[in-house]
């Protein structure tokens, strides 16, 4: 299938430099200037989808013409959730949480500072650190009420 096939059909491609193989990253976030990709390896999409059946994910294909190599990712549609108490927060740090409106939820986005955020439950933050996948990171919340 063409490049200008995959357009056609509504698949966004991105032209990029995928460099070695075995370094491509599980986790790549695109920011645009009005809006944030989340991309995800076949992988941890397979994880996410075990945790959450209720995600949507979307094939992203990165071309490197260079090097005649294209790799799948998957863009992850994840529900925004209205979950932050009330107040003034300096940083994305500082927030405090709802509990009861995350109530079971493994993955979720926050929009905060007009920025967005994915938030990860702890059992599956700890799933994803001991497969080691490559290119994400967490930052502990640590305000929760």
């Amino acid at each position: 299938m063409t490049k200008e096939e995959l357009e056609q059909a509504n698949e966004d491609v991105i032209e990029c430099n995928l460099g070695e193989k075995y370094l491509q990253a599980d986790y790549i976030m695109v920011r645009k200037l009005f809006s944030t990709f989340h991309l995800f390896s076949d992988g941890l999409k397979e994880l996410l989808e075990t945790y959450d059946e209720t995600l949507e994910f979307y094939p992203i294909f990165l071309c490197d013409n260079e090097h005649m190599q294209s790799v799948v990712y998957w863009k992850c549609v994840c529900p925004a959730l209205n979950c932050i108490a009330e107040g003034k927060y300096k940083s994305i740090d500082d927030v405090v949480f709802q509990s009861d409106k995350i109530e079971e939820r493994f993955l979720f986005r926050v929009d905060f500072e007009k920025q967005e955020y994915f938030v990860f439950d702890r059992v599956l933050t700890e799933n994803i650190l001991r497969k080691e996948y490559l290119g994400i990171s967490f930052q502990k919340v640590k305000h929760m009420i």
